[in-house]
């Protein structure tokens, strides 16, 4: 006891404080300002997170005139909000406002924005649990978007009575006033996926008022089937009377496989045709129609290219949209695949908004394809899994951007390289330039997908080194190129010379490694962020060239088997300036959180804040941090599933430490203190440190150290008691701190 009780004489004099107390507050916002160039062309929304398989409406967003857009991915369940803004070129021009997105709910599988009540204000229509869609009244006013629950369920008349509306999750249906009576119909697929059921609203036949009161029209509505083969359409069927409910057709039927429906009079005779998309075709059928009139509907015949002029083919699953998205007050068409997933990798993620402009009317439409990556030619979209890392690559003084990406298809093989961005800007105003598509040639050499690139000191020379995890045919890969530069100057990597990490057994695809020096013994160890949602904790025993790695957690931070979760990526920064790496861990989910590391890895995290201001930056997340404006806080980038990047600007409170009356030191580079072994040392200045003894006995021999990198100090050999550590470099005041040792 006695000893304690001296020890805390010794730390009185030495005790930090911090300006805003003992509660810290950290913060991230979107920050859409850097800006970013791709061959000479500067983008609009650089940082909008990139687009996969797109849904497109239109609806009066902030207030003004004309209609704004949103975007439902379906691959990620992200929604994205664009306003209307002056084109310089003339027209429109969209604008990332993601201030919108929070007004919408967690959505999956579709979504769709009609004005069910005719009030002006368009609802919103989306994919329900219990496959029967939700509607939510739009009560916007005043620039406030606001969406209220108008039907959990949507109920209808069915042939024996009230059945819910069915819609399959895989399918997209059309909610469109199909007989031109004031109120919105449905269209969408029956439960086996060859007939349309055809749910008319009779709101206004019953109470003169639009509003959701659907029945089911006919077994056969339209006289047509699809079945399970592209492009197989039989017409001139027969269900008995002529509203089709008295027989049922006796045509094979195959189970639902997936369909998306789009009614447009593609022909001006005034009557609709429909736009069919099937899950396994690549192309959009046009069916005609040629029935007396549109409650009537009878289609006669189909063409299996559509439109007739570069018609839309895709990879699988094509969707239409039939949406004004150039301000001319003529609807476009827009079709993109609707698919959850990018099955073997057939997508082109960096062009799947196929956009053609109607150079003609609503009445007879004529479209011409303008291009095929509408609003991802505008975004850093680099097409899948987008992961960023930030360092000074070329020795300026700012930071640079390296992005890697889940892969392009390159003949029959699927690789993934690396874009180089230099930053053009300043320390305080960053303006990035993509001056290399494949960074070290790594697409060319290496025969790897998923490649994520990170930033760490591996060899503890105060160089950044670059870890570089991807995945070729042998499974999960991890190389080092150790930096071949000093501190500060331009790194220098070499990738014929890229040290292959050790890959533990079972890391598989969609498991996430981090190099980091957990234990802090100076040598880095493995994270591994795994698939099914635990943290996997390697020790390194051997060296930081030549690692040996041992498993010592399977379960690091407490984190258990958790499916909705996944992988997490893993960052240690320090992100309010109390001179302590926190956590940041970015899930597959879409979630960031901020965690305390333990003081021993055996010990759970310690959830600091889960940052719900920043809503679902995405899926799929990778994180990256570094200091992009100058304030001294690290800032953080999110690439995702979708192919981009959200540029999140730290707005946490800093914490300034200040010293004690009296105390010689401004603020502490050396910490834990007391520690009772390991000492993280973080210098102002670049240097060389030695620790003597109170009686001035050198005691550990002096080293180098650079501000710009932490080093490791085990003094595990030391017997408890106070030492002075001492920093020097030349042209510079000395600095001491003092130091505790408590075992």
């Amino acid at each position: 006891m006695k000893k304690r009780f001296t020890l805390l004489l010794f730390l009185l004099p030495f005790c930090i404080q911090t300006q805003s107390g003992a509660q810290t507050t950290f913060g991230f916002r979107y920050d859409l300002t850097p800006s970013v160039s791709i061959d000479g062309r500067m983008l609009r929304n650089p940082w909008a997170g990139g687009l996969n398989a797109t849904q497109y409406s239109t609806v009066h967003l902030n207030g003004d005139a004309r209609e704004d857009l949103v975007v439902y991915d379906r691959t990620t369940n992200k929604i994205s909000t664009f306003v209307a803004v002056e084109n310089p070129a003339g027209g429109i021009a969209w604008q990332y406002a993601p201030e919108y997105e929070a007004a919408f709910p967690r959505t999956f599988n579709w979504l769709q924005l009609v004005d069910y009540d005719m009030d002006g204000k368009k609802d919103l229509f989306v994919s329900g649990t219990g496959l029967t869609p939700l509607v939510y009244r739009n009560d916007s006013q005043n620039g406030q978007v606001k969406f209220a629950v108008k039907a959990d369920t949507i109920l209808a008349e069915g042939f024996s009575g009230i059945i819910n509306l069915y819609i399959a999750p895989s399918d997209k249906p059309a909610i469109v006033d199909y007989d031109d009576d004031g109120d919105v119909d449905i269209l969408a697929y029956d439960v086996l996926g060859n007939f349309i059921s055809y749910f008319q609203n009779m709101s206004m036949e019953r109470t003169k008022k639009p509003g959701l009161d659907f029945k089911r029209i006919g077994l056969c509505w339209g006289r047509f089937s699809s079945n399970q083969f592209c492009n197989d359409f039989v017409f001139g069927i027969q269900c008995g009377d002529d509203d089709g409910q008295s027989t049922f057709p006796s045509s094979g039927r195959v189970l639902h496989t997936g369909n998306t429906v789009t009614v447009i009079d593609t022909d001006g005779d005034g009557k609709k045709d429909l736009l069919l998309g099937h899950v396994s075709c690549q192309n959009i059928s046009r069916l005609r129609s040629n029935g007396p009139n549109n409650e009537k509907a009878a289609y006669i015949g189909f063409d299996s290219l559509f439109p007739a002029q570069q018609p839309i083919i895709l990879p699988a699953f094509p969707s239409t949209f039939w949406e004004d998205v150039d301000g001319d007050g003529v609807k476009d068409l827009l079709a993109s695949p609707n698919v959850s997933f990018n099955e073997g990798q057939l997508m082109d993620f960096r062009a799947s908004g196929w956009y053609y402009k109607n150079q003609g009317t609503n009445q007879l439409p004529d479209f011409r394809l303008v291009q095929k990556d509408f609003l991802q030619n505008d975004m850093l979209d680099l097409g899948e899994s987008a992961a960023p890392a930030l360092a000074d690559l070329d020795g300026d003084g700012d930071v640079d951007l390296l992005v890697g990406y889940s892969g392009e298809r390159i003949g029959t093989s699927y690789r993934a390289g690396l874009w180089y961005f230099e930053n053009k800007g300043t320390p305080a105003k960053p303006a990035f330039e993509r001056t290399n598509a494949d960074y070290l040639g790594i697409r060319q050499s290496l025969a790897l997908s998923d490649v994520v690139p990170a930033f760490t000191d591996v060899d503890g020379n105060g160089s950044l080194d670059l870890v570089l995890t991807g995945v070729s045919q042998k499974g999960v890969e991890i190389r080092v190129l150790f930096n071949q530069a000093g501190p500060g100057a331009a790194a220098r990597y070499d990738l014929a010379q890229a040290q292959l990490w050790p890959t533990p057994d079972f890391v598989g695809p969609g498991d996430l490694p981090t190099i980091t020096d957990v234990d802090r013994d100076g040598r880095p160890d493995l994270l591994i962020g795994k698939a099914e949602g635990t943290i996997q904790y390697y020790r390194n025993t051997g060296t930081p060239t030549s690692p040996s790695l041992q498993l010592q957690n399977q379960q690091f931070g407490g984190f258990k088997i958790d499916t909705e979760t996944r992988a997490r990526s893993l960052v240690l920064s320090d992100l309010n300036g109390d001179r302590i790496n926190e956590l940041v861990a970015a899930t597959n989910s879409g979630q960031v959180r901020i965690y305390r590391m333990p003081d021993r890895p055996d010990q759970p995290l310690t959830l600091l804040d889960s940052l719900p201001g920043i809503g679902l930056p995405g899926t799929g997340l990778r994180a990256a941090l570094a200091d992009l404006d100058g304030d001294q806080l690290p800032d953080l980038m999110l690439g995702s599933l979708a192919g981009g990047i959200r540029y999140l600007k730290n707005s946490s409170q800093k914490q300034v430490v200040t010293a004690l009356p009296g105390e010689e030191i401004t603020q502490p580079w050396a910490y834990p203190n007391p520690t009772n072994r390991y000492l993280t040392v973080r210098t102002p200045y670049d240097g060389r440190i030695e620790l003597v003894s109170m009686s001035g006995q050198l005691v550990r021999p002096s080293q180098a150290v650079w501000s710009s990198t932490e080093t490791i100090v085990d003094l595990g050999t030391l017997p408890d008691g106070m030492y002075f550590l001492r920093l020097q470099a030349e042209n510079r005041p000395v600095r001491v701190q003092k130091i505790v040792v408590w075992k």
